[in-house]
């Protein structure tokens, strides 16, 4: 059986609505996408956690925070006032995750204005949860998620992911082999010789390149948790950890690299203050979160999974760009 391969319709918008009512690649993709909406409702009707929709502006940006964060926020002006389109719908979950009381999620499109190339998007599928609890609470529920949809995967879109992956071998050893765990300041040791691997953003302090994650997974496989991230380079509502300079907040690798961030976040007012200061926040547009938490303190943990880089996994492709149904670009108005 011949492969199918991404027809690159994104290096010829004008011609992309041709392609994608004619290409194959586009069935498959929309089928998987199908796959992954009703398995993120199946699995969290099953973990009693609330669905939400929220709006898609936002006066509170909760991304770059971190230095060493490369996400971009996208300003709109409506009617004379600068709001943002939203990065993240984290600090909105926050909220459900305290009206529900068992958690609250969502799967929709959230929007960030760096460069598009093989590992970004202007306009992406984010799927995000908040739930009371640890960030061991979250890592666990992230990890059954990712387990359920691969499995409803296998059952359900085999075939579309053979005709393009050739195979489904790594679905398979993904449910057995499990989930890794290295600690942040190991990973910069393991890659200290590696060339371009990491980044000094200041004294003893390093960002794990896209080099360095690919050199990751090929010594430990997909899906490695990299715990203890620094605190500098999380944003300001992650908290604080034990170890000196790290925060309770993880990143895990999958196929093209990061894929799901999740963190603890900070649970007092004072703990607020302090990580707004360090992190040199403008806190004026986030008293509002120090209000709620004044009002209804709970300590909470979430994640969010970014949809096409899983997919991206899931296809053992290597282009984020082929994994959008309708292009979108900022640099270009696109059509429809």
């Amino acid at each position: 059986m011949s492969k199918i391969s991404a027809p690159k319709s994104w290096k010829t918008p004008n011609n992309h609505i041709d392609v994608l009512l004619k290409d194959p690649w586009y069935r498959i993709l929309c089928n998987i996408y199908k796959s992954i909406f009703e398995a993120t409702h199946r699995f969290y009707h099953k973990e009693n956690i609330c669905p939400m929709m929220f709006p898609i502006t936002t006066g509170s940006i909760s991304s770059p925070m971190g230095l060493g964060s490369d996400s971009v926020p996208v300003a709109v002006n409506i009617r004379g006032n600068k709001v943002y389109l939203a990065d993240s719908m984290q600090f909105s979950l926050e909220i459900g995750a305290r009206l529900s009381g068992r958690g609250a999620y969502y799967i929709m499109p959230t929007f960030r204005g760096e460069q598009t190339d093989e590992r970004h998007l202007n306009e992406f599928i984010h799927s995000e949860a908040e739930i009371p609890g640890t960030i061991d609470d979250v890592m666990d529920l992230a990890e059954r998620y990712i387990k359920y949809m691969i499995q409803y995967l296998l059952e359900h879109n085999a075939d579309g992911i053979c005709q393009v992956a050739g195979g489904v071998e790594h679905l398979q050893a993904a449910l057995e082999r499990g989930f890794s765990r290295l600690a942040y300041g190991d990973a910069v040791e393991i890659l200290k010789d590696i060339p371009n691997s990491t980044t000094q953003i200041s004294d003893c302090l390093y960002n794990i390149t896209k080099i360095g994650e690919q050199h990751l997974l090929k010594q430990y496989g997909d899906f490695i948790w990299l715990t203890d991230l620094p605190w500098l380079l999380v944003p300001f509502y992650q908290a604080r950890g034990t170890t000196d300079g790290a925060a309770v907040a993880s990143d895990l690798l999958a196929g093209i690299g990061e894929i799901l961030g999740c963190g603890q976040r900070v649970k007092t007012v004072a703990d607020l203050d302090e990580s707004l200061i360090a992190h040199n926040v403008d806190g004026s547009e986030y008293q509002w979160y120090r209000h709620m938490r004044e009002i209804c303190p709970l300590q909470t943990s979430g994640f969010g999974l970014g949809i096409e880089r899983f997919i991206l996994w899931i296809l053992r492709h290597d282009d984020i760009r082929d994994c959008a149904i309708l292009l979108r670009d900022y640099d270009n108005v696109s059509m429809p």
